[in-house]
């Protein structure tokens, strides 16, 4: 008898004991919710704020409304896209009360939290949800550690549409994602990734005229990834990524569809190697290969900050946080002004790298600008004050003499085209191309003779240099009055700064008909 006294003591103490921690996890997890609320809320595109948060001993309810302030979607007319997001969450240490729920891992944890929207919080969740049916649009499933970590898995379900609204069909191959989150947001690194989706619809048509016929686009192999850790300054370093494995439009207008294949958009953040107090930034734009009518070929592009003061980058983005919460702060421009000041102390470098490889012939570029502080000049008064903020600069390019060549004859026949207007709509195409091509070479050839670029085997090259205020183009200087308004045409000797198809604005080419 004593026994079984005895044993059901420790049951009632276990039972106890489990209780009372469950209900302090349930007090962390409430802690980390008001947390990542706040953190939530530095974006200044969206404010988050509690609904309703309901703590129990085993598990809490919240709805948390996601405000979106994004003045460019305002501005166009579009509808506003806030909504609200559901958690339940299952204390630990173990999740007992999340026991049947789909997707909720049983084991010992702090506390496990289920994401889904709100259907009722917006139109386009009402609607989500409906073409969904009985399935949850979008599901996210948080274990956090005892420590705070957290390990995150999101989904979306496959979808396939036909016929709704103005859409002929959607097949959506569902999204699936895994992130994990050190204390404190220390690190984070995860993966994102859609395997296709494909989309028909019906082509814009004239006024007065039958729809156009279908427009298929289709994207394949969307991945985005992250790895990155908190550092110096409180700022995130290492790498993001959003990848397409291939982009793909099909119009009815035009016979070869626009493919984007491999593209990569990639960032990484990294303290100087020199100087630990300075921060490098660098990102990637590439194709891996792309066909867009008359164009084909690979391209990339390379843009780089170097030498960025590390506090003063955190100011400004704690400047940014609180100029989205008091837009009408009129000591905000001048704090700006400030930073800007204090960034350029440190002689801040952007560098800028394009090349592409076309069927038409090569490009490459690459322009490095040095900055410096500007000193004490009233920019709203003096705005050309602001060519003091640099140092040093250059600029070299290399391009193929076709790739020139095809290039400024097609934006010269467009220039010729507007000039002639509607009266000459019977033109011969071939007559205006003869004749932009002419004019072209003309131009071109103006340029090599003034020397601003060089021609050398198949390929037009030149270099610039910017120095102690002065500018050279190919060792020549250039004055720098003209470029700033200080004459009406070109300098003697040398081409104009923007070049045309030589024609006045009332005049129009005389082309010969078909």
């Amino acid at each position: 008898m004593r026994k079984v006294v005895g044993g059901i003591i420790v049951v009632l103490g276990l039972a106890a004991a489990y209780t009372g921690l469950s209900a302090w996890l349930g007090q962390q997890a409430e802690q980390q919710y008001k947390e990542a609320l706040i953190e939530g809320s530095k974006n200044p595109n969206a404010k988050l704020s509690t609904i309703r948060y309901d703590r129990g001993l085993f598990s809490s309810q919240a709805v948390t409304r996601v405000q979106l302030d994004i003045p460019e979607a305002s501005a166009a007319g579009l509808p506003d896209m806030s909504f609200a997001i559901r958690q339940d969450i299952y204390h630990g240490p173990l999740p007992l009360a999340g026991w049947g729920v789909s997707g909720v891992p049983m084991g010992l944890t702090g506390s496990v939290v289920r994401l889904t929207l709100d259907p009722e919080s917006s139109t386009w969740t009402r609607e989500l949800a409906t073409l969904y049916g009985g399935q949850q649009p979008v599901e996210a499933i948080s274990q956090i550690g005892f420590d705070g970590a957290s390990n995150t898995r999101i989904s979306m379900p496959p979808l396939t549409l036909n016929k709704v609204a103005e859409l002929e069909n959607l097949k959506f191959a569902g999204l699936q994602g895994q992130f994990q989150l050190a204390p404190r947001g220390a690190t984070v690194q995860g993966e994102l990734r859609v395997p296709s989706l494909e989309v028909v619809g019906q082509s814009a048509a004239a006024a007065g005229q039958p729809a156009g016929g279908e427009v298929q686009a289709s994207l394949r192999d969307i991945v985005v990834t992250t790895h990155q850790r908190k550092g110096s300054f409180d700022l995130m370093f290492g790498d993001a990524s959003f990848k397409i494995g291939e982009l793909r439009v099909n119009e009815p207008s035009t016979k070869t569809p626009v493919v984007f294949t491999d593209l990569v958009m990639d960032t990484n953040a990294t303290l100087h190697p020199q100087n630990p107090r300075q921060v490098n930034v660098d990102a990637l734009f590439k194709a891996g290969n792309f066909t867009v009518e008359p164009w084909s070929g690979a391209g990339s592009l390379r843009l780089a900050f170097h030498n960025l003061d590390g506090a003063t980058v955190a100011k400004l983005q704690q400047w940014q946080e609180r100029a989205a919460a008091n837009p009408d702060d009129v000591q905000a421009l001048d704090e700006l002004v400030k930073l800007m000041k204090s960034l350029l102390a440190g002689k801040p470098e952007l560098v800028l790298y394009t090349q592409s490889k076309l069927a038409q012939g090569d490009w490459q570029g690459k322009l490095v600008l040095s900055f410096q502080d500007f000193g004490q000049v009233d920019l709203l008064q003096n705005p050309e004050g602001l060519l003091k903020a640099l140092e040093k600069g250059s600029a070299e390019m290399a391009v193929s003499k076709t790739l020139a060549e095809t290039v400024l004859t097609n934006m010269v026949k467009e220039e010729i085209q507007g000039f002639a207007g509607d009266k000459d709509a019977q033109a011969d195409p071939n007559a205006m191309r003869d004749m932009a091509r002419q004019q072209v070479a003309e131009q071109l050839q103006g340029v090599v003779a003034a020397g601003f670029m060089r021609l050398e085997g198949d390929q037009y090259k030149s270099k610039a240099h910017f120095e102690n205020g002065k500018l050279f183009v190919n060792d020549k200087e250039i004055p720098l009055g003209a470029l700033m308004g200080g004459g009406s045409g070109a300098m003697d000797g040398q081409m104009p700064l923007e070049p045309d198809s030589g024609l006045e604005p009332d005049a129009a080419p005389e082309i010969p008909q078909r």
